[in-house]
């Protein structure tokens, strides 16, 4: 018998002793409810809490799907957090706000045919005064 004919079964025994007998799936993310919008558009946030932080297990987005017809078509990830979204020009863009848990809230419109970003707003210091509609309507969904 060679010597090391038994090292495959030795290690997966060795494994199996210390593996917890209670092991809990690690990522803890959730979709948001589904929102309906346009043309067979619906949105959602994945949601996760924020590990080793003072929100326990409260739940944060970040990342919003947009789906056609249940087949996803854009991810868009925040910066950390997105805040509020809708949807724009009859679907084919999103407003969303995205930041940090302080001092800093940017609100970015996109286009969803390709993700590019078209438009961005200081949503945290209301830079400049004259605030676009589409930063209005999005305000509007607190």
């Amino acid at each position: 018998m060679r010597p090391y004919s038994h090292l495959p079964i030795l290690v997966a025994l060795a494994l199996a002793a210390v593996a917890p007998t209670n092991a809990q799936p690690i990522d803890k993310t959730r979709q948001s409810v589904h929102e309906p919008g346009p043309r067979g558009l619906e949105g959602w946030t994945l949601d996760s809490p924020v590990p080793d932080s003072g929100y326990g297990d409260e739940r944060f987005a970040f990342t919003l799907v947009i789906a056609r017809h249940g087949h996803a078509i854009r991810r868009i990830s925040g910066e950390p957090i997105i805040w509020k979204w809708i949807f724009w020009a009859d679907g084919r863009q999103v407003a969303y706000e995205t930041g940090a848990f302080h001092f800093s809230d940017t609100c970015y419109l996109i286009r969803l045919s390709d993700g590019r970003k078209l438009d961005s707003y200081d949503c945290y210091h209301n830079l400049p005064a004259a605030k676009p509609d589409w930063v209005k309507a999005l305000d509007a969904t607190e």
